[in-house]
């Protein structure tokens, strides 16, 4: 299978691939950044517009996803419930059909109060995509890497991207993470035969998933 790696910005390596030519995005991107100067000894109150910059940036980025996927693709995009409402808002103009799958982490971590156990997955299709046939639940339960096996932070288990590149695509087709970290999506691609596009800006972890 054909595998194509990138180590640079993601925005840019996006805009040089072609028009139609990705099945599927599978991708987690960093989606939320608090401004810094809230980590101070003074305390400031949080305002919305310090996301102004990440917004921005964002929908470029859904700009360049609704370019490249063909209008038969998909996806799914890893978030929260703070970042899931924007994209949403960018997702709902040019897919058929758009809504949020659960991945049940099995375990929360370990701290204060209500402690996270599931994390977001917006799946979407584009407008002339085949209707999937299975009736599977949206709830995904599949428990996350342990902490001290993680060569990422944020490091997603194989077994759950196998199950979102079986749903969606076919043998041959092609994926794209364009934020793949150490690699994990690449090895779910080629452990079911599907082509691979990943893209990574920081060198070490490009280093990894080489």
């Amino acid at each position: 299978m054909g595998f194509e790696l990138h180590n640079g910005d993601c925005l840019e390596v996006m805009k040089s691939l072609p028009d139609n030519s990705v099945d599927c995005v599978i991708t987690d991107p960093p989606y939320f950044l608090p401004a810094k100067h809230y980590a101070t000894r003074k305390e400031f109150q949080r305002n919305f517009g310090d996301l102004g910059i990440l917004e921005s940036w964002f929908h470029q980025i859904w700009k360049e996803m609704q370019r490249i996927l063909r209008d038969t693709g998909s996806f799914y995009i890893f978030c929260d419930g703070q970042i899931y409402p924007l994209f949403y808002y960018y997702a709902y103009f040019f897919t058929k059909n758009a809504r949020p799958l659960i991945w049940d982490k099995q375990t929360a971590f370990t701290g204060y109060g209500w402690r996270h156990q599931h994390e977001i997955i917006l799946w979407g299709e584009m407008p002339k995509a085949t209707p999937i046939p299975t009736g599977d639940g949206d709830v995904l339960k599949c428990r996350a890497v342990p902490v001290n096996d993680r060569c990422h932070p944020a490091e997603k288990p194989i077994e759950l991207l196998q199950r979102l590149i079986m749903k969606s695509t076919q043998e041959g087709q092609t994926i794209l993470d364009f934020t793949m970290g150490s690699g994990s999506t690449g090895v779910a691609c080629e452990l079911e035969n599907r082509k691979f596009i990943g893209i990574e800006k920081d060198a070490e972890y490009f280093k990894i998933a080489t």
